[in-house]
């Protein structure tokens, strides 16, 4: 059934690629509107985890998921914008929505558009409702000096690392060339931190950094690996079942250091506590990887002023199912971290209750 009016998807990640299609699979036409110059959000600078099996860390759906978005006849998907004003009189939201951007978008062969439209003047649309999906922001690490990222080329971020695994550049890896080198991941870097106001876990952190240590054995065999971790996130059956498959062949060590120190020959090195004696111990690594967490959108408080949708107190956006009228739905990380099943599963039941409440 097609509608009088559109709906408007703010983000085009995971969750708004979702919803997008979703709404247009039940006859619903979209304007989706992501902020950058490509869609896909962070989950399409991921790379595969795969080694010998696939280890189910869903990368693989948003390459699909993009293509079938921009395929789909009913989506119109705009880039390089943001929402500028929303007033909602009637039955119908009016929008405005801004360029951010003069660049980023991408054409494929004859032209044929694989990013979208990029957004060059102010519009003013009228839709039915709007569905935010602006994601989250990754913590930046040289916010903690002690760990020496950006100082240290020993040291990187779980997104250096996927990068460097997505662009096949293991050889850029400082560890590289080493007969036997040494690896530590640790845990919660931004997240867990009571005193910095984030004492939330991140949800996905430990999954990736189990991941990206399988990923690392599979092309490296050689090369040891220490996980330094709070408390070790594995429930789900699949991914537990994936998680006892590296019993002996990663380290965990319980408790996450806190400073990284320069080791000759820019190494680093870290001092912890060994759990079985409660002694303290310096151990050099040739590379240490940081598992940055999750932070609110950095536009979620210009948002939330916008579309009268509070933030809770960690700066993430309220469950809003259907707020004002059911015009305004919140869905994926910009309302509390989440993985892309996360997201995906959040945002098919939004659009459950909005056809629901829309009487389609």
């Amino acid at each position: 059934m097609k509608r009088e009016r559109p709906v408007l998807v703010l983000g085009g990640g995971v969750a708004g690629l979702t919803v997008a299609e979703e709404l247009a699979r039940n006859g619903v036409e979209v304007l989706l509107l992501e902020k950058q110059g490509q869609v896909g959000g962070h989950a399409a600078q991921w790379a595969c985890m795969a080694t010998e099996r696939c280890q189910k860390c869903s990368a693989c759906i948003v390459t699909d998921l993009k293509r079938r978005v921009i395929e789909n006849p009913l989506i119109e998907v705009y880039t390089g914008g943001k929402l500028g004003g929303v007033s909602v009189e009637d039955e119908a939201v009016k929008a405005e929505v801004m360029p951010v951007s003069e660049s980023g978008v991408a054409f494929g062969e004859g032209g044929v558009r694989t990013e979208g439209r990029l957004l060059q003047e102010r519009l003013a649309w009228e839709v039915d409702a709007v569905f935010v999906a602006t994601g989250f922001e990754t913590f930046p690490a040289e916010e903690k000096p002690l760990l020496q990222y950006g100082n240290l080329d020993a040291v990187m971020t779980t997104a250096d690392l996927d990068r460097v695994i997505l662009e096949d550049r293991f050889d850029s890896l400082p560890a590289d060339g080493i007969p036997k080198p040494r690896i530590a991941f640790l845990q919660c870097i931004g997240s867990r931190d009571r005193e910095a106001g984030r004492d939330y876990c991140s949800q996905v952190c430990c999954k990736t950094s189990l991941r990206l240590a399988a990923r690392l054995l599979h092309e490296r065999p050689s090369w040891a690996i220490t996980i330094f971790y709070i408390d070790l996130q594995v429930f789900g059956k699949g991914f537990r079942e994936f998680y006892r498959s590296l019993e002996g062949r990663i380290r965990l060590v319980q408790g996450v250091p806190s400073e990284v120190l320069r080791e000759e020959g820019d190494r680093a090195s870290l001092v912890f506590e060994e759990p079985a004696r409660g002694e303290l111990k310096t151990e050099a690594f040739d590379l240490v990887v940081l598992a940055v967490g999750m932070l609110p959108p950095t536009d979620a408080a210009e948002l939330s002023g916008l579309l009268q949708v509070p933030l809770e107190r960690r700066g993430f956006f309220e469950k809003a199912a259907g707020a004002n009228g059911s015009r305004f739905y919140t869905v994926g990380a910009c309302r509390a971290p989440t993985d892309i099943p996360g997201a995906r599963r959040q945002a098919m039941e939004a659009v459950g209750r909005y056809l629901s409440k829309s009487g389609a």
